[in-house]
């Protein structure tokens, strides 16, 4: 009856949207050649997006003034391709509230409104600090190329703090779009524009009319966004405008809103300290967990690996709860919470065994801003607990379920992290890892026996390494993981059989994970009279196949920073020869580099390589240079011994 229903809503939908009166005209399918131009794949595109903001003043948390901005938008789209949809998706949130809008569409010679509901959107996502979010899809269905519609919004920010960041670009290509910022004298507000380099040619205007300063930003020619695999986060080379509210003035007097550190502190710590914490329900919990623990250490490993085993994390808040904290008693009955709510949680906790714990705000590696230099709530995008002991600072993030104490998770590397002490706070700096600290290590014993290879393989993890592949490991379902570790003790050699596994105690976070077991080869050993071709390089192919196509235009990250080192040792029969060995392999791009040498000792052919990833964004400037990096070590990896025997 579910799938009937919904069927039923299905062709009602689209008997709705196909019968909307439209029709192309000469102004529409001009239009759709130009941005055809800017994206040849494109189906619609935004022919001109003009966007007002303007501000005035209202009542927010607790009966406080506050600056309230308004959006006036409109999006002028056409369709490039035939029977697509197309339209404009807002994002929601509880302080971003929708007051009016009109939807028209172009039929015969002018736009006709024509307003009809629009379509629910997910928009979650675990990156994000508060996520109550959502996006209202805002559209309807072009029978042919060159039809118009004209989406007219009014969109109101009860609260400006929550108006960030204004960026130019969007998933379809744009002919224009004009931001305009109407700032009255009795706001000061700081308008910082990132990435405005010459290649967006984005044009700026500054005037006055009256008691209004006016801003106007102007970008033309923009080509969509797409999502690609293994993307940078888009603030790092996208040019927008983060808007940072300073003070303003409301009742004859003035307040501060982000004019300093203190003040972004100080609203921070207001809305901290509205998480009315009841620490006495999880008092026996802290002291279950750490009784019989011998050293402060183990104590402190026992309540952040509780945390880490039993909170789940989710990314959903509401309203002010984006910088509120759930309370310990409400995380620790539902056994799940967002950052903030584990971080509460774990801090307290600490507190309680007497350890001297902090709340901490962060922002992780995809915020690619500095405190001191922005004021402004996209600066932080999660929440630590931060410990002070023994003369060691430790950052201990709830949400990562594998990290072992004194291991920070590559995402809050090199990252400043504001930390609460009551009325005052620290700034503190989470060291940056080296690649060294993230090791990947194989060692493989192999046998020449026949035209097979037989031995054993040993896979050692450590740092972020081992986190990503428990990650993986434990994303998968169950009835898969046995063949996942299969796969890779074989070493991605599909023609080897793996038995006799072993693997280290996977609970246990504060030693190296290890696999191991024995494997036989039958696909790299060729023989021909007397003469036997084999190999023993077995890079891993996820990684070195892992090449931009043409068509990308996004940054790759990464998004680690690796120490992978192989010792191979394949024992040759006593009659057998080396004919030549492979000179020695070096070769290296923009930090990242990897050496490899062929070796003869007695009877054993030994191959050792060390392959460092200490720079892992790629700029599309830098793919050619990347995929030629990426060429040289697959043309070594298929390097053949010969071997007379």
């Amino acid at each position: 009856m579910k799938k009937t229903a919904l069927v039923l809503v299905h062709l009602f939908l689209s008997t709705l949207l196909f019968a909307q009166n439209q029709s192309a005209d000469g102004e529409g399918t001009s239009q759709a050649t130009a941005l055809k131009k800017i994206d040849k794949e494109a189906e619609y595109g935004t022919h001109l997006a003009v966007k007002q903001i303007s501000f005035s003043t209202g009542k927010g948390l607790d009966g406080m003034p506050v600056v309230v901005a308004n959006e006036k938008g409109s999006i002028d789209m056409v369709s490039i391709g035939s029977n697509v949809f197309m339209g404009h998706l807002l994002p929601y949130n509880n302080f971003v509230q929708l007051r009016d809008y009109d939807f028209e569409v172009f039929y015969k010679n002018k736009f006709r409104s024509q307003k009809y509901p629009p379509r629910k959107i997910s928009l979650t996502d675990d990156a994000i600090f508060f996520d109550d979010n959502y996006g209202l899809f805002y559209g309807m269905e072009a029978t042919e190329s060159g039809q118009r519609c004209r989406f007219l919004y009014n969109y109101q920010y009860a609260d400006a703090r929550y108006l960030t960041r204004l960026f130019f670009h969007s998933s379809q290509p744009v002919k224009e779009h004009s931001i305009e910022l109407a700032v009255p004298s009795w706001l000061q507000l700081e308008l910082i524009e990132k990435n405005f380099d010459p290649v967006y040619k984005i044009k700026k205007s500054k005037r006055k009319e009256g008691d209004l300063t006016i801003y106007t930003y102007t970008a033309q020619n923009l080509g969509p966004v797409k999502q690609e695999p293994a993307a940078l986060a888009r603030p790092f080379y996208l040019p927008h405008v983060i808007v940072s509210i300073k003070t303003f003035k409301s009742d004859n007097k003035t307040h501060a809103v982000f004019n300093t550190m203190d003040d972004m502190y100080g609203w921070y710590n207001l809305l901290y300290k509205k998480a009315k914490n009841e620490t006495a329900t999880i008092k026996a919990i802290v002291d279950k967990e750490v009784q019989g623990k011998k050293s402060d250490e183990e104590k402190i490993r026992a309540l952040y690996y509780w945390v880490q085993d039993n909170i789940k994390y989710i990314a959903f808040e509401e309203g002010y709860s984006g910088f509120i904290p759930h309370t310990v008693q409400d995380v620790f009955k539902n056994k799940y919470g967002d950052c903030k709510g584990m971080a509460n949680l774990l801090t307290e906790m600490l507190k309680l065994a007497g350890f001297d714990a902090h709340f901490a705000w962060i922002g992780t590696r995809e915020i690619p801003y500095d405190r001191k230099e922005v004021l402004s709530l996209c600066v932080d995008n999660h929440a630590i607990s931060v410990l002070y002991h023994g003369g060691k600072t430790y950052f201990l993030d709830g949400t990562e379920k594998y990290a072992p104490l004194g291991v920070n998770a590559y995402r809050i590397q090199g990252k400043s992290v504001l930390v609460e002490h009551g009325d005052q706070y620290k700034i503190e700096m989470v060291p940056q890892a080296k690649p060294e600290d993230n090791t990947m290590a194989t060692a493989a014993s192999l046998k020449l026996n026949g035209n097979k290879i037989t031995g054993h393989v040993k896979l050692t993890f450590t740092g972020e390494a081992k986190n990503f592949f428990h990650y993986i490991y434990n994303a998968i379902p169950s009835n898969k993981r046995k063949e996942f570790i299969t796969t890779l003790i074989e070493l991605n050699n599909s023609g080897a059989d793996v038995t006799n596994v072993k693997t280290s105690d996977f609970s246990n976070r504060d030693i190296p994970l290890v696999l191991e077991g024995d494997v036989e080869i039958a696909n790299r050993v060729t023989i021909v009279d007397k003469d036997c071709y084999t190999s023993i390089d077995f890079y891993p192919a996820s990684f070195a196949s892992f090449s931009p196509d043409e068509k990308r235009k996004t940054p790759i990250d990464l998004d680690h920073v690796l120490y992978a080192t192989d010792t191979i040792r394949l024992e040759l029969p006593a009659t057998a020869k080396v004919k030549s060995l492979p000179p020695v392999f070096e070769t290296s791009f923009a930090g990242n580099s990897m050496k490899a040498v062929y070796q003869q000792e007695k009877n054993q052919l030994i191959l050792t390589k060390q392959m460092k990833l200490e720079a892992p964004v790629i700029q599309p400037a830098q793919f050619t240079e990347w995929k030629a990096f990426l060429q040289k070590i697959r043309d070594f990896n298929r390097t053949t011994i010969s071997l007379q025997l």
